[in-house]
């Protein structure tokens, strides 16, 4: 799948503006996040690269920061050391089964993530519980929605 096709999905999945999308992953795309594409050569994403691109869309702390975020919530780890950067992209591959996903929680400032299931809760990062957090959540139908339409490449 490319960009393009890729921000018009998650958009269209989470209710976002596709020029803000757009304008996020462009940003993805100078910080060496994401290919750029070179002429009429538009390279297809990789799942790695679409895992960076649903990051820079749902953690939203401005268009001058894109790059630095996606690799402050990219390092984020559980206990056990796994980096959620990893996860997502096994969620996006198709090798971290996504059904029993409830939602995925991010709070932008400290930057942390929780995966909900509907048996056990996952964390990445230390969380930070105020009043004053800002979060931002994608329910698992959205997920599964959004990994759907990449597989398909469907925008």
């Amino acid at each position: 799948m490319r960009k393009r096709r890729a921000c018009r999905a998650v958009a269209r999945r989470l209710g976002l503006n596709v020029n803000r999308v757009a304008g996020l992953v462009q940003r993805a795309s100078e910080g060496g996040l994401l290919p750029v594409a070179c002429g009429s050569e538009r390279p297809h994403l990789t799942n790695m690269e679409m895992a960076r691109l649903l990051l820079a869309a749902v953690a939203d702390r401005g268009l001058g920061n894109v790059a630095a975020t996606v690799r402050d919530f990219s390092a984020l780890e559980t206990e056990g050391g796994l980096q959620f950067c990893d996860w997502l992209e096994g969620v996006v591959a198709g090798r971290v089964d996504a059904e029993p996903i409830v939602s995925i929680i991010f709070q932008m400032d400290p930057a942390s993530v929780s995966v909900l299931t509907s048996a056990a809760q996952m964390d990445f990062g230390a969380h930070e519980d105020s009043p004053t957090t800002c979060i931002t959540a994608i329910s698992g139908e959205a997920l599964r929605s959004i990994i759907e339409d990449f597989k398909n490449g469907v925008g």
